[in-house]
């Protein structure tokens, strides 16, 4: 971690001191929706690439999920907006000269998820002035985003502190690799912290991921310990004769989800 990373790190957290150590909340329509005309969408699968496909993408989508998913970390009390300078969500990220090329990164990927109704962003008085970024509902409906309540149609998962500091900074961390871990996070809570499979008709329609995205994302989490593949498990097929495999993985404790708040303390 770098210096300017660590100071932007425990800037975020001062930021959202209120649920320090609860982690970053997402909804699950930030995974799979319905637009307007009742069309199923996949958000985090259209922010790794640069049209509307569902393509692998490479830093530029890496960089969309990670501004996105921090802005909702750091922005996540109050009216949801942040009024901070493009260098702090380039340190936070540990883009290479935050000062400089980092933040040009981080003003056109703002621009990027304004396009894709996530976030709105408000120019300051004058010219020069940092913008107030507010943030969007995840389904990308162009609504404001409030805080998910947890109820039936606005469950949501959340991403432990711990990866701000060790996980996305990380260079080895690519694009599939991110989107296969927040996919994960809610494996995770569906498999009640056990053993994982992530199937790919399954990821494929539920996620909008591709096979290979979905190969290379694990892959990847696994490289970096993230996912530790604990072999294969042995399933009867549709004639009860025929034995496929399926990898089976467990999510590495530190960067598990965060243990639920008490009832009523949010």
């Amino acid at each position: 971690m770098s210096h300017a990373q660590k100071r932007a790190f425990e800037a975020a957290k001062v930021a959202q001191q209120r649920r320090e150590g609860r982690g970053g909340p997402f909804r699950d329509a930030f995974f799979k929706s319905r637009d307007a005309a009742g069309i199923v969408t996949h958000p985090l699968a259209s922010l790794l690439s640069n049209s509307s496909g569902t393509g692998g993408g490479g830093r530029g989508g890496k960089t969309r999920v990670l501004l996105y998913i921090s802005l909702l970390w750091v922005a996540g009390g109050g009216e949801h907006t942040s009024h901070r300078p493009a260098s702090f969500w380039a340190a936070l990220l540990d883009l290479e000269n935050p000062d400089g090329a980092g933040s040009r990164v981080i003003r056109s990927t703002w621009k990027e998820l304004e396009k894709r109704s996530l976030v709105a962003i408000e120019p300051g008085a004058a010219s020069g002035d940092v913008p107030t970024i507010r943030a969007l509902r995840e389904d990308r409906s162009g609504e404001k985003y409030t805080i998910p309540t947890g109820q039936r149609g606005d469950t949501y998962r959340r991403i432990p502190e711990l990866a701000w500091r060790i996980l996305f900074p990380s260079p080895d961390l690519t694009g599939p690799g991110l989107v296969m871990y927040l996919i994960s996070l809610r494996t995770h809570g569906q498999a009640n912290g056990g053993e994982m499979t992530f199937p790919r008709k399954y990821i494929s329609t539920e996620y909008g991921i591709s096979d290979s995205t979905r190969k290379a994302g694990l892959r990847n989490l696994v490289e970096n310990g993230v996912l530790i593949h604990e072999g294969t498990s042995k399933e009867t097929g549709a004639t009860s004769t025929r034995l496929r495999g399926r990898n089976v993985y467990t999510l590495t404790p530190n960067l598990a989800p965060p243990s639920p708040p008490a009832p009523g303390s949010e």
